[in-house]
């Protein structure tokens, strides 16, 4: 966004001393990689783009690799959070952070991923599979992480290499005209793959209504698609949502087994899941573009098939498991999230 400067200046000195923090298999073996990727002439890229890895158990070939797109601190602190480096090793995949890329206009990244951010991601991962004897990284499918207007950028890349997304999560996701997610229609091969759209109830930069028109027009195309909103949360606390996402993402490498092999990924089965259905209250905070941002005020879950007989209510998406309904249920069910300190 315009009137944000999301760009992340916190240092990653620090990176070799968080993951000594984390707890993996005693046996396990776990590498760390960095690769710069330079940009082409008629690349919408200033300069290098860089691209952390880490291989948390690297005496297994990649199942596939989580890509956390740097866009300010907290969302960067992601590729240290041990909770994520520990479901990461558990399911024998690797972690990417893709840095912020700025553009040649501003600093900004260009969330179009033709316009280079795309090839240098692929680039990077090519690169990255000669380096580390992982020559699965070439081909590995991958599962990519957006705040803000990188929530836009991994939205697009469904449409962009939709044979290599397992899914996506779009975070508080927007950006400036006319790049916003009211701009996105994907093409048809892109709706096989899992989203979860998360907005926060009291953000002035992203809103709530972008983000839902952009889940509701899709999952009306029979995208499995997943819906949820931090109560009275700004533009902020990635921290909070963790704990679900992983919930989510569990639930989805069983639906769309990743393996690294060549070969196509699952398509997810609807009918094996739930339904979330919420209702609303408007709030004071009006987002970027002066529309109202609202907040869950009454959630319901229900199997898969099944409408709760209540009037006003909006659909929350696909629910890939009673466990996952039950906890996005307990979520939305809060008031007020927490706001992380020092935000």
């Amino acid at each position: 966004m315009k009137r944000r400067r999301d760009s992340a200046f916190a240092s990653i000195i620090v990176a070799a001393l968080y993951l000594a923090t984390i707890t993996i298999p005693c046996s396990a073996r776990t590498l760390q990689y960095r690769t710069y990727v330079v940009p082409r002439p008629d690349d919408n890229v200033q300069g290098n783009c860089e691209y952390q890895l880490t291989i948390p158990r690297a005496e297994y070939p990649v199942s596939a690799v989580l890509v956390v797109f740097e866009r300010g601190w907290q969302f960067g602190n992601l590729y240290f959070d041990p909770d994520v480096t520990a479901f990461v090793a558990k399911q024998r995949m690797a972690l990417m952070l893709a840095q912020h890329c700025r553009s040649k206009e501003r600093e900004d990244m260009d969330v179009v991923p033709e316009h280079g951010v795309g090839r240098a991601l692929l680039t990077a991962l090519n690169q990255l599979a000669k380096n580390t004897h992982h020559p699965e990284l070439a081909w590995s499918k991958l599962i990519l992480l957006g705040f803000s207007g990188a929530g836009s950028l991994v939205a697009r890349m469904t449409a962009y290499v939709p044979e290599r997304i397992v899914a996506v999560i779009e975070y508080a996701p927007s950006q400036y005209d006319p790049l916003g997610m009211d701009t996105i229609e994907l093409p048809d091969k892109a709706l096989d793959i899992p989203q979860l759209i998360i907005a926060n109830g009291a953000d002035k930069i992203s809103g709530t209504g972008r983000p839902y028109e952009y889940f509701q027009r899709h999952r009306k195309r029979n995208a499995p698609l997943t819906f949820a909103v931090q109560n009275r949360v700004p533009h902020c606390c990635v921290a909070n949502m963790t704990p679900i996402v992983l919930l989510w993402l569990t639930d989805v490498l069983r639906e769309r087994a990743p393996t690294a092999a060549q070969k196509s990924l699952a398509r997810v089965d609807e009918s094996k899941g739930w339904d979330g259905f919420i209702r609303i209250q408007m709030s004071a905070v009006r987002d970027s573009w002066k529309d109202p941002v609202w907040n869950v005020s009454e959630a319901w879950i229900e199997p898969y098939g099944k409408r709760p007989s209540v009037s006003d209510i909006k659909d929350a998406g696909w629910l890939p498991s009673k466990r996952f309904a039950e906890s996005w249920l307990q979520f939305e069910k809060q008031p007020e999230h927490p706001i992380t300190p020092l935000e």
